[in-house]
């Protein structure tokens, strides 16, 4: 057989599988497998006779991304506190609160 008249036969044939796959709703791998061809060969035919396939988008318009609203955060710096025999505990922060917690509830 002449060498353009197998290259034709070859188009034609892998031609039809890639009209076969797309009819189904298999993988290009699995339709290979069912069918017994090789995955390579019928990526390089598939990109030679349709080009190259889109990868699927998300749609215009949708994110993962959800809006988010916050409140103003109140900075204090340090924070006292004149309890009612006249003594003053200073230097009060976030990151001290437990320990302020603790010498309240020890006063009686």
């Amino acid at each position: 057989m002449h060498k353009s008249n197998q290259s034709k036969t070859r188009s034609t044939v892998w031609g039809t599988h890639i009209q076969d796959w797309q009819t189904t709703e298999q993988s290009q791998s699995a339709y290979c497998k069912a069918h017994d061809l090789n995955y390579h060969c019928f990526i390089y035919w598939r990109r030679k006779l349709v080009g190259p396939t889109k990868r699927k988008t998300k749609p215009a318009g949708s994110s993962a991304f959800v809006p988010v609203q916050s409140s103003p955060m109140i900075v204090v710096e340090e924070l006292s506190l004149t309890l009612s025999n006249g003594m003053t505990l200073r230097g009060i922060t976030s990151s001290n609160l437990p320990v302020v917690r603790q010498l309240l509830s020890l006063l009686p």
